[in-house]
């Protein structure tokens, strides 16, 4: 169960105009940082380079429309 202060592994792409028009996918450690009260989705914040923070929502699963096979 995912609660906050937890950390994530997330890829993300990061696009850096040094090295060209092509994104770089790496995996980086987000946190937690909020959870809706009714478990409808969280939120994540990652660290990038230059000390800068982005934050992204995700859906718990019954939500996300992926269906299990």
């Amino acid at each position: 169960m995912i609660r906050v202060g937890d950390k994530v592994n997330r890829k993300i792409r990061i696009y850096d105009a040094s090295r060209g028009p092509q994104p770089v996918e790496t995996v980086t450690e987000a946190t937690v940082v909020y959870i809706h009260p009714a478990r409808r989705f969280y939120v994540i914040e990652c660290e990038m380079p230059q000390k800068r923070r982005f934050r992204e929502t995700l859906y718990f699963y019954p939500r996300c429309g992926m269906e299990r096979g």
